[in-house]
């Protein structure tokens, strides 16, 4: 059975000793009510923290027609480009997708570089993935830092809170860590280097 967003929830709920929920909608109870209104602000405070790799996504960016004064655009920037309307966070910006990665700033939906009108312009970016997609370090992660967030709106309790605020900073560090590993091991090329320190420090 997939996991489901009140899966998530409930095992957060039951953390604190409140009543698991199977919907946020019909509000009929304070642990529905509390989810409803703080369950997506926490999600995308996590998701958007870090650039986890099961959440990046790369897509070509439209690049804007500029007819005019633009009062976002910053000086030094020559080209504007719509950013994906599912980003959470924007990690870097690529010119082609085989070239280099490029200086750029963002306001609002959109994002300001130096791109020429005949480059083509990629996002990589952070998105929130379908829930069914979350590694178990992540789920681990939200179950906690949600139970955190739950527990003074309903339970009203802080030094419970503080407890679980702290349960929540090693299980970032260990997803962190676990994410990290989603890719091959790069290895260092040392060139006549004597040590991989003297290679990653020139």
């Amino acid at each position: 059975m997939a996991l489901t967003k009140f899966d998530i929830a409930s095992s957060a709920l039951v953390m604190i000793g409140a009543n698991p929920v199977s919907s946020f909608g019909s509000a009929t109870s304070v642990e529905e009510i509390a989810c409803q209104h703080l369950y997506q602000p926490c999600v995308d405070h996590w998701i958007s923290l870090y650039p986890w790799r099961f959440a990046t996504r790369t897509a070509q960016m439209p690049r804007d027609h500029e007819d005019g004064f633009n009062p976002l655009k910053p000086v030094g920037w020559q080209a504007v480009y719509t950013a994906p309307p599912d980003m959470k966070a924007l990690q870097y910006i690529r010119i082609d997708l085989d070239g280099r990665d490029m200086p750029f700033d963002r306001f609002e939906n959109k994002v300001f570089c130096n791109a020429t009108a005949t480059n083509t312009v990629y996002a990589v970016y952070t998105y929130e993935p379908p829930i069914q997609w979350w590694p178990g370090y992540f789920v681990e992660l939200m179950v906690h830092a949600f139970a955190a967030k739950l527990s003074f709106a309903l339970a009203g309790k802080l030094d419970l809170r503080t407890d679980l605020e702290k349960s929540v900073e090693p299980l970032f560090r260990w997803a962190k860590n676990a994410d990290s590993r989603q890719q091959t091991t790069r290895k260092f090329k040392l060139r006549g280097r004597n040590s991989i320190m003297e290679a990653r420090l020139s």
